[in-house]
């Protein structure tokens, strides 16, 4: 299944969860905040959240700084 990812195709596993996607993209969960279909998707959500062909996510991640 195809999903897309800041602008980017990224192809998934078949029922793929927003956690498996944060896995393929070497990104921490609790480092990470997501929107599926521009709604944001709760964190302790992620391992439930399956994806489905063709959905729009957002990921980012805060940055520290001064």
């Amino acid at each position: 299944m195809n999903v897309l990812v800041n602008g980017r195709q990224v192809e998934l596993a078949p029922h793929a969860t927003v956690a498996a996607l944060l896995r393929e993209l070497g990104l921490h969960a609790p480092y990470t905040l997501v929107e599926r279909n521009g709604e944001p998707v709760e964190r302790d959500q992620y391992r439930d959240v399956e994806l489905e062909e063709g959905d729009v996510i957002a990921v980012a991640r805060p940055v520290a700084g001064g």
